[in-house]
């Protein structure tokens, strides 16, 4: 009788080292998808993150070109409208 609960035991026993194991090894595969699954989804959002970075220094420059041609432009206007002046005062 002794004999027969000690073996039932030891396989009791081993079968919660088994289940264990288990059990671990799935903890330690979760965590492996988990890591990658997470490193993935930060290099994505990293590069969006560069891609607008350099999409809104594009825009900037852009828009100091833009700011300088207006500049220039209204510079111009000006001076034109300061030479149509003079050529008209005379014929007033």
């Amino acid at each position: 009788m002794a004999l027969l609960r000690a073996n039932t035991e030891k396989k009791r026993k081993e079968e919660i080292a088994k289940i264990e194991a288990k059990k671990n090894s799935a903890i330690a595969k979760l965590k492996e998808e988990i890591a990658k699954k997470y490193a993935d989804i930060r290099e994505y959002y990293t590069e969006i993150t560069r891609t607008n970075m350099d999409m809104i220094q594009t825009l900037r420059q852009d828009l100091k070109t833009h700011i300088a041609n207006q500049t220039k432009t209204n510079k111009e206007r000006a001076g034109q409208e300061a030479a149509n002046n003079d050529i008209m005062k005379p014929m007033e």
